[in-house]
C-alpha cells in the first residue's frame, strides 16, 4: 500500500524506442534468413544441411559433447537433432561413445572424416 507522499518512478520510454527496436528486430530477422538461404545454397550441392553443418561446426569447438550440450548450442528440439546426429554417423562425420564416468551418457564426437568435411563446407561458406 502507497502513502501519499510516496513517488512512483518510471523508465522512460518512448514510441521512438519501440519502433528502433522492432527495426532492429525485423533487420535481424532478415539478416538471418539470407544468411541461412544463402548457406543452404552452398551446402545443399555438397550434399549436407545447414543444421548439419551447425553440429558438426559446434563438435569442431568443443568436442565430445552430449545430446543436450549439442541441443543447447545449435538450438534444434531433441527429435530433430537426433535426426541430424543419426545423419552425421551415417556418413561416419561423427561416432558416439559411453561417458567414461557416467555410462548414461551418450556423448558426440567428430570423426577424421567429419573434421576434413568441416573444413571444406567452412570454406565454401566463407566463399560464398
Amino acid at each position: 500500500m502507497r502513502t501519499g507522499t510516496e513517488t512512483v518512478t518510471a523508465t522512460p520510454h518512448s514510441d521512438v524506442d519501440d519502433a528502433m527496436s522492432a527495426t532492429l528486430l525485423r533487420e535481424s530477422v532478415l539478416a538471418a534468413r539470407r544468411a541461412a538461404r544463402n548457406a543452404a545454397e552452398v551446402l545443399g550441392p555438397e550434399g549436407y544441411t545447414l543444421d548439419e553443418w551447425l553440429v558438426l561446426d559446434v563438435l569442431g569447438a568443443g568436442d565430445g559433447l552430449t545430446m543436450s550440450q549439442l541441443r543447447e548450442a545449435v538450438l534444434a528440439d531433441k527429435a530433430t537433432l537426433g535426426r541430424r546426429v543419426d545423419d552425421l554417423l551415417t556418413k561416419a562425420l561423427v561416432y558416439r561413445e559411453v561417458d567414461g564416468f557416467d555410462r548414461r551418457v551418450i556423448r558426440v564426437y567428430l570423426s577424421s572424416r567429419g573434421r576434413d568435411v568441416l573444413s571444406r563446407l567452412t570454406a565454401r561458406l566463407a566463399q560464398g
